[in-house]
């Protein structure tokens, strides 16, 4: 478990490198608000037609070879960022570093395979904590190093992130052990009588996406998925932007502010996701959840352009939305049989990827016909949503873990 974090960790130190610096790539390059929020809105589109088959992949021929492969696509895409020279190659590089994007699926089931069912929250927080510090050290490291040099100011900070894929890729390789059930059970099974593997074999679940999706247990929360990322991709894609115009910062200052979060994030994740699961339950999580982060989106509306209203306000947008994803897929990978996490995770993160295209795009369009703000309002109804459903299902009845399959 500390080799996969520690590589996901890494990986995400790149991918945090990069996303502070779009807005200022996009307007070197004469694009506007609206092409640097279709650039976050390309990565989710490729992210979604390509994390479910890295999913599938996974389970048929394991965990640890997948993520090694998914590892070194965006080194590759993070190199093509780097000698980028038009919003083209841009357009190019993040589709490709998108549709590496699987590997945060493949993780999930790496942690749903290493865990059972009462520590599955606690495993994806930590997850969910590898990602803030990832982001808490990439947007600080990305702002300094394209303040350095007379290249493109995505060029250092290009390097860097594929230098670190490469290195989450050998740390992969040489160090992560394969965990994926199927893999193994075929390699206990090598020595065994045929008819009782092609017994097992026919017991095993359908993964096929219909399958997996259309169940009364698991639908609901492929919606939530879809509408939860909606609200996080608005608020991260428009936070860059927003303090760019209201108070005219640079690079350096906003990838900063997105360190600062990171850091609160990485804290929340690691240290008191696991206890509130524990306490009150994924369900009453994303109630509370929704009523902080709908606090901080009334900070930034009606608070003054200043410092202490960015200190307050994202921290609490940022770091409560963070919370969704591990509640949700918590409570997806306690509903799903072990011999398809793979392809359900991995479902999850590319459905999730339908509302990372849309908030994007929602929020280039809404703070360029509107006003800075307006975004942010389109994330408070969103939260009112989530904190209903959340609600009517709290009332209507507990979730009920999946049974176990037969060993």
């Amino acid at each position: 478990m500390p080799v996969i974090l520690l590589a996901i960790f890494i990986d995400l130190v790149g991918f945090g490198m990069i996303v502070p610096l779009l807005p200022f790539l996009t307007l070197e390059y004469g694009g506007d608000t609206f092409t640097g929020t279709a650039l976050i809105s390309v990565y989710a589109l490729a992210a979604f037609a390509l994390g479910p088959i890295w999913g599938r992949i996974s389970d048929r021929v394991g965990r640890k070879p997948t993520l090694a492969i998914t590892f070194l696509g965006a080194a590759l895409a993070y190199l093509m960022l780097a000698f980028s020279t038009s919003l083209w190659m841009v357009f190019v590089a993040r589709a490709i570093s998108g549709a590496m994007t699987g590997n945060i699926g493949i993780v999930m089931a790496v942690m749903a395979d290493l865990t059972d069912e009462d520590n599955r929250g606690k495993a994806m927080g930590r997850i969910g904590g590898a990602f803030g510090l990832g982001f808490a050290f990439g947007p600080g490291l990305g702002g300094y190093l394209s303040s350095l040099g007379s290249e493109s100011i995505v060029f250092l900070p290009g390097m860097a992130a594929c230098g670190l894929s490469l290195l989450a890729m050998v740390l992969t390789a040489i160090y992560v052990p394969e965990t994926n059930p199927a893999s193994l059970e075929k390699l206990n099974d090598s020595h065994t009588d045929d008819a009782l593997v092609a017994d097992k074999e026919a017991a095993a679940p359908s993964s096929h996406w219909r399958d997996i999706i259309l169940t009364p247990e698991r639908l609901p929360l492929f919606v939530m998925f879809v509408v939860t990322a909606v609200a996080q991709s608005i608020s991260f894609s428009i936070s860059p932007f927003w303090m760019e115009a209201v108070l005219s910062w640079s690079e350096l200052e906003v990838g900063f502010v997105l360190m600062g979060v990171g850091v609160l994030v990485f804290i929340f994740q690691v240290w008191l996701v696991g206890p509130l699961f524990r306490t009150v339950g994924e369900i009453r999580s994303l109630q509370f959840c929704a009523i902080f982060h709908i606090t901080g989106c009334l900070v930034i509306l009606f608070g003054p352009p200043s410092t202490l209203t960015v200190a307050i306000g994202f921290p609490l947008v940022l770091g409560a939305l963070s919370v969704s994803y591990p509640a949700l897929n918590s409570l997806l990978s306690r509903r799903t049989d072990r011999r398809i996490q793979g392809a359900t995770l991995g479902l999850s993160n590319g459905v999730s990827s339908l509302g990372r295209i849309a908030g994007p795009l929602a929020a280039g369009v809404l703070f360029s016909t509107s006003t800075p703000g307006m975004p942010y309002v389109a994330v408070i109804a969103i939260g009112v949503v989530i904190f209903g459903w959340a609600w009517f299902e709290h009332m209507r009845r507990p979730f009920r873990k999946a049974p176990t399959p037969p060993k």
